[in-house]
């Protein structure tokens, strides 16, 4: 059973509940099967009840912090693609002008234009890291004052 609390607490607790239930699936995984005549150092038994009460209450939790985000869901959807937009725009090659040709052995030049240049890379990559921290801001501020 989970008390009332914050999105902030429950999110922090969200991530609890993962850890400890990837560990109660690691230690049933790992001695599940054992040497007859040997005792392992976790109880099987325990850690696949312990995993299975780990995911149920996570499954519970997830469906509370989901419904509780309703008034912002577009700000929290904004915010995953705007941190890909500005992870892809990082990725984009803007080089322009004369670029001697690295492949080829000779002096060979290849010219190069950019539809977006650095400049402009850039400065789309300021706008929307501002973006993204008034999203987050806006999503925290949300997150402390809403309970579950």
């Amino acid at each position: 059973y989970i008390n009332v609390m914050n999105l902030t607490k429950a999110l922090k607790h969200k991530k609890k509940l993962v850890k400890q239930s990837d560990e109660f699936f690691s230690r049933f995984s790992n001695y599940n099967s054992s040497e007859v005549g040997t005792t392992p150092s976790y109880n099987p038994q325990d850690m696949f009840e312990g995993w299975l009460k780990t995911t149920n209450e996570l499954v519970s939790l997830k469906g509370k912090i989901h419904k509780a985000n309703g008034p912002i869901a577009d700000k929290i959807f904004r915010l995953g693609e705007v941190k890909n937009l500005i992870t892809r725009l990082r990725g984009v090659d803007t080089k322009e002008g004369k670029v001697r040709n690295r492949y080829s052995g000779s002096e060979e030049f290849v010219e190069y234009a950019a539809y977006v240049n650095l400049l402009q890379k850039d400065l789309l990559i300021k706008n929307y890291e501002e973006e993204l921290e008034q999203l987050q801001e806006e999503i925290e501020a949300f997150n402390a004052i809403t309970k579950i």
